[in-house]
């Protein structure tokens, strides 16, 4: 239900207590006392059959006696079939949301699981948004609005906190006060029947009052929903994640490496980083970081500099960074230069080391030469008291510089206690991080560093290494196909590899022998030596069962081996099982593991890394969400230290690449089928000059459909996080003056294309799209507008050729709510091709797909003097909604068209 109706939950004018108690220490007792003795502004009804009163405020006996709309009920009573009444009559008086605080719900109601699976009903019936059960409710400090069972008063803030736990939101709240930290929102999942993390992000990713979300999370139950929020918001507000459960083992055995490896909290990991999400390995550095993004800039690299008054913590600070990946910023000649003669330390490098009882000129000297060097991403300022240092004054010169270099992120770490609590609160109070360790200060830099990082990954403009690409889907289905109406989830090597070659991803010659006259045939065919293996859907593991054997380099070994497998067959039950004949590798080269597996929360994952009998022994191997583009499978490839080996050698250059063009080829075979469950290619062998699979296995997910199929009013397959490019929705058109275009989605690797536009319209055209005169074209806001989530935004382009090739000459986009069933649709032309149907003919075709989506209703604001604009939104059905001074919101109701 996404945003439905939270602005009445967090915002209520209203709100009932069922079960509001006068006796201390109870449920009822503690949310009623929070709600009336805080300044909250709205009315707030006890409901109780016990007493006439509740805390001196008259109380009402049911829900229904009470005369007025109620926005928000709290149900503090206890946790039983009572709840399901209440509920009930929640929905038929037309409260907005409820909810249900029920501590300790799973541990003190028989049947919790079942008992939910009710309130969903009911929540469903309704449609009311609902907090818990197992919550402690939830908090608005500036609003002094404290529907929770947290007893202290918050501050206020701009941090929005969302947690899992109800009791670990306690002791989080409670350092949280004792630390000054203030918060623009709190909010307690608890069970997560209806409102959950994805609800919030999108509700609190468009409140003014936050600036940044911090979450605490134990797991997601919609990963798909997860990321199409987090995605949305990454770029405006940071998001910061502790998801606690690193080594919960997984409930289902995995039969593949890949679906063995790709564990849960892998998979996680690499949904946040696709996300743009920070995750964080503690509680306090959830706080930390949220701190420090929401006063620093973002560093553009990992290499800090820092700058000290004593060298033991500047020793740690450094193993530290070097722990954590990040790099000692070199310092430049210049810098060195400048610094020699200027500071008091013999020796000029990094970290800076100046003498113990430094004066706050030494630190401003130092600082001011250090910040400026290119070569510097961050600077950590440490400071030690020892006799003769003024630790005030040096945090005043830090303060003066970092205003004057507010482009650089700049940390201190002030060391001790009593003696520095007041430069401490200086620095605070100027917004800039100050910490009490070195090691807190390092992570901070590089959860910062890794935060950007993210961020450009999403930006990057992908090169087309996959032009005009082709696969052979229907060869590859119908084995598929076949496999699930046998009845077989394990599909055989040679259907495996059929399965790869149909996506262009080469296989090692591979002959298959069912009896010696086959073997011997296929012997002389390949040639000595050879390796011989079983191909059954009983052995998934051949090498670890004794199902391969290598280097055979006669005929009699051949023969010998040849029986040993089907003997090995036979005894696995399948004596109708083929050997497989391939030549053995003699040419120097590296194994490499490509798979994939369905996981649970997020869908299809892919697994990249060192292969072989190494793959579960050195565990270097990586893990992102498909679909891929160039730029995602080289990230996930650079993840690994095979990779990052292979780099350091021009001759590998060309078979990288070559792999990374496999990669993306698995990706889209991988998001072509939601019926793969596990696919392990171990190893891909790969030498200076080509890469081949020579082993691989396919095992099928029996709860798929037999034949894929896309969900009805969506883009996204189903067993996917993340919306494919929607190649289905190619259009070929005539405009008026007879040219052929096509009408297409728009695609990343379109940051030129629509740069080109936008520099081919007129300033006119500009500002009636955008309102504003001139527009940055510069490639990081580009390439937004050319990174579509299909979640959300409905992107269509027109083409035409151009000299064979490609140019833009329009761009129609609709921008659709959380709840999707509000959009906002905007159009741009260029000058030389208006009047010719491409503005129609682009808004007709989105509106079409908008409304195959479940889209109802589709808004513009057009200026005034758009009078063209004004005339084709007439003609494709928009009406008025509302005049405004220099511009026109019109309404398109779909459900009327």
């Amino acid at each position: 239900m996404s945003i439905y109706n939270l602005e009445y939950f967090f915002n209520p004018r209203r709100i009932a207590v069922i079960g509001a108690d006068d006796k201390l220490g109870t449920v009822g007792n503690t949310v009623f006392r929070n709600l009336i003795g805080e300044g909250y502004s709205g009315i707030v009804y006890p409901v109780t059959t016990k007493t006439d009163s509740v805390q001196g405020v008259e109380a009402y006996r049911s829900l229904t006696d009470i005369s007025k709309d109620v926005d928000l009920a709290i149900v503090a009573g206890e946790c039983d079939e009572n709840i399901l009444e209440i509920l009930e009559e929640c929905g038929q008086k037309g409260v907005k949301g409820v909810i249900l605080l029920c501590p300790d719900f799973r541990t003190r109601v028989k049947g919790a699981m079942l008992f939910e699976e009710k309130i969903e009903e009911i929540h469903r019936k309704y449609g009311l948004r609902l907090l818990g059960p197992n919550t402690l409710g939830f908090i608005r400090p500036g609003l002094n609005l404290n529907a929770s069972l947290f007893r202290r008063k918050l501050k206020k803030g701009n941090i929005a906190l969302i947690a899992q736990s109800a009791t670990l939101s306690v002791a989080l709240l409670d350092r949280a006060v004792d630390k000054n930290i203030g918060f623009s929102y709190f909010v307690s999942l608890g069970s997560d029947i209806d409102i959950d993390c994805a609800d919030l992000i999108d509700f609190l990713g468009v409140d003014p009052s936050t600036r940044a979300i911090i979450i605490y999370m134990q797991s997601i139950k919609s990963g798909r929903k997860f990321m199409t929020s987090a995605r949305s918001f990454a770029f405006s507000k940071p998001i910061v994640v502790v998801k606690s459960g690193k080594f919960v083992e997984s409930l289902e055995i995995a039969l593949t490496h890949s679906g063995l490896l790709a564990g849960e909290d892998k998979v996680y990991d690499a949904a946040f980083k696709r996300a743009g999400v920070v995750r964080v390995d503690e509680i306090l550095d959830m706080f930390y970081i949220t701190e420090t993004l929401s006063k620093q800039r973002r560093p553009r690299g990992k290499k800090l500099a820092i700058i000290t008054n004593t060298g033991a913590p500047a020793v740690m600070a450094v193993d530290s960074l070097l722990k954590l990946g990040g790099e000692l910023a070199e310092f430049s000649h210049e810098t060195i230069k400048e610094l020699e003669g200027n500071i008091p330390t013999r020796f000029i490098r990094n970290p800076l080391d100046i003498v113990s009882d430094a004066k706050p000129s030494d630190y401003e000297k130092a600082l001011r030469i250090v910040i400026k060097d290119n070569n510097v991403n961050g600077v950590l300022v440490m400071f030690t008291p020892s006799l003769g240092t003024e630790p005030v004054q040096t945090a005043e010169v830090v303060v003066r510089i970092a205003k004057e270099n507010p482009y650089k992120p700049l940390l201190t770490n002030w060391m001790g206690a009593e003696l520095v609590n007041e430069a401490r609160e200086l620095l605070n109070m100027h917004g800039i991080p100050t910490f009490v360790t070195p090691e807190q200060a390092v992570r901070t830099f590089m959860y910062m560093y890794r935060y950007d990082f993210n961020l450009k990954l999403l930006l990057e403009t992908p090169q087309t290494i996959l032009k005009d690409i082709n696969f052979d889907t229907d060869r590859a289905e119908n084995i598929i196909e076949k496999a699930i109406t046998d009845g077989r989830p394990v599909l055989t090597f040679f259907e495996a590899s059929e399965i790869l070659s149909a996506y262009g991803i080469p296989v090692i010659l591979t002959k298959k022998a069912e009896n010696i006259e086959e073997l011997k045939k296929a012997i002389a065919e390949i040639g000595y030596p050879v390796v011989l293996k079983i191909d059954t859907p009983k052995i998934i593991h051949k090498f670890k069962s004794g199902g391969v054997i290598l280097d055979i380099r006669d005929e009699l070994e051949a023969t010998e081996g040849f029986k040993w497998l089907k003997k090995l067959a036979d005894e696995h039950g399948d004596p109708h099982a083929s050997v497989i004949v391939q030549p053995m590798i003699i040419t120097y080269g590296y194994e490499i593991a490509l798979g994939a597996k369905k996981d649970p929360t997020f869908g299809s994952v892919i697994l990249f890394g060192t292969g072989g009998n190494l793959l579960e022994a050195l565990e270097d191997y990586s893990i992102g969400l498909p679909p891929f583009n160039q730029t995602l499978a080289r990230r996930l490839m650079e993840e690994t230290k095979i990779y990052r080996y292979l780099q350091k050698y021009p001759y590998y250059e060309d078979v990288l690449r070559t792999l990374e063009e496999a990669v993306v080829r698995f990706s889209y075979l991988i998001s072509d089928f939601p019926q793969i469950k596990e696919f392990d290619i171990n190893p891909v062998f790969i030498t200076d000059s080509e890469i081949f699979a020579l082993d691989c296995s396919i095992i099928l997910d029996k709860t798929a459909p037999k034949k894929k199929a896309m969900v009805k009013g969506e883009f996204c397959p189903p067993h996917l996080s993340i919306c494919p490019y929607p190649v289905h929705l190619y259009r070929e058109i005539k405009l008026k003056d007879g040219t052929r275009a096509t009408l297409r989605p728009i695609k990343p690797e379109d940051e030129m294309l629509i740069g080109a536009l936008l520099e081919r319209c007129s300033s006119e055209t500009i500002s009636l799209r955008f309102f504003q005169t001139a527009i940055d074209i510069r490639h990081e806001n580009i390439v937004r507008f050319c990174q579509v989530d299909y979640d959300r935004e409905i992107a269509f382009v027109c083409v035409i050729k151009d000299r064979d090739e490609e140019k833009i000459i329009g761009d129609v986009r609709i921008s659709r709510d959380p709840d999707g069933v509000d959009a906002d649709m905007g159009i741009l032309v260029e000058d030389a091709w208006q009047g010719k149907g491409v503005g129609k003919s682009l808004c007709s075709y989105a509106i079409e797909v908008a409304r195959d989506l479940g889209v109802k209703r589709i808004w513009m604001d057009i200026l005034k003097i758009n009078k063209n604009m004004i005339g084709l939104a007439d003609r494709l059905g928009f009406k008025k909604y509302r005049d405004e001074e220099d511009s026109v919101k019109v309404l398109l109701n779909l459900d009327s068209t």
